[in-house]
């Protein structure tokens, strides 16, 4: 158990936070908004996805999010498919980060851990260099964030590279 943060599921009443952090300019030009439909959607109607809410444990206030895909996925497969973050600099992310790796290929016993970063985010993509994910390829301008085309870095992290690193 950690006693910096918390990751737990995420309550329908608690979108009103994300749907914020998603939005914030800190944030917006990095990930794809989705409408509160949507997330309610991730929430309740889709199994294949986890909406999962990031708590500062001692204050038990919402710092983060993360949405992960593929619980369904016969190729042993997770993607963290979106992480936001209203609180950053504190180490959030990266606690976070290492809470999913070890969830994913210990309890899940995923096979591969991967996401998508924006090419201008350096922040990001330098943390999850640092937590072992390798840059499998750059999808040029695969994506449209507020009307402007985005490339896309692939990256993952495979169960035999965590296990190593141990």
């Amino acid at each position: 158990m950690d006693d910096k943060i918390l990751i737990r599921k995420t309550l329908e009443t608690e979108l009103t936070y994300v749907r914020k952090t998603e939005k914030d300019p800190t944030n917006s030009p990095f990930i794809l908004q989705w409408s509160l439909q949507e997330h309610k959607k991730a929430l309740t109607d889709n199994p294949n996805i986890l909406h999962l809410l990031v708590v500062e444990r001692s204050s038990n206030k919402p710092v983060g999010y993360v949405l992960i895909n593929g619980l369904e996925d016969e190729n042993d497969s997770l993607e963290i498919k979106r992480i936001a973050f209203s609180e950053k600099g504190k180490g959030y992310g990266r606690k976070m980060l290492q809470l999913i790796k070890k969830w994913a290929f210990t309890e899940k016993k995923a096979n591969r851990l991967w996401l998508e970063v924006v090419d201008h985010n350096e922040r990001a993509k330098s943390l999850y260099e640092s937590e072992g994910f390798k840059v499998e390829g750059l999808q040029r301008e695969a994506i449209k964030i507020n009307n402007n085309y985005q490339s896309i870095y692939m990256m993952s992290l495979l169960s035999r590279e965590y296990h190593c690193s141990e």
